[in-house]
């Protein structure tokens, strides 16, 4: 299930480092399936990290601005 921008920014920049960690090993193992040739459950699964990552990214950066 896709994150929230809501929920990722009433997390502190340690939980989105931490989340971040796990969503980027997640991905790393899909990927690993599919080059394997194993059929994934739901395709869709790889795009949506990918969002979730650019999405924890870009709030942790908008967090960082705001404590200059």
């Amino acid at each position: 299930m896709p994150l929230k921008p809501s929920e990722i920014r009433d997390m502190s920049i340690d939980e989105i480092d931490e989340k971040l960690k796990q969503l980027r090993v997640e991905l790393a193992k899909e990927r690993g399936m599919l080059t394997m040739g194993t059929s994934l459950e739901n395709p869709m699964v790889i795009r949506d990290l990918k969002r979730d990552i650019a999405r924890l990214i870009t709030i942790k950066k908008e967090k960082l601005e705001e404590k200059r």
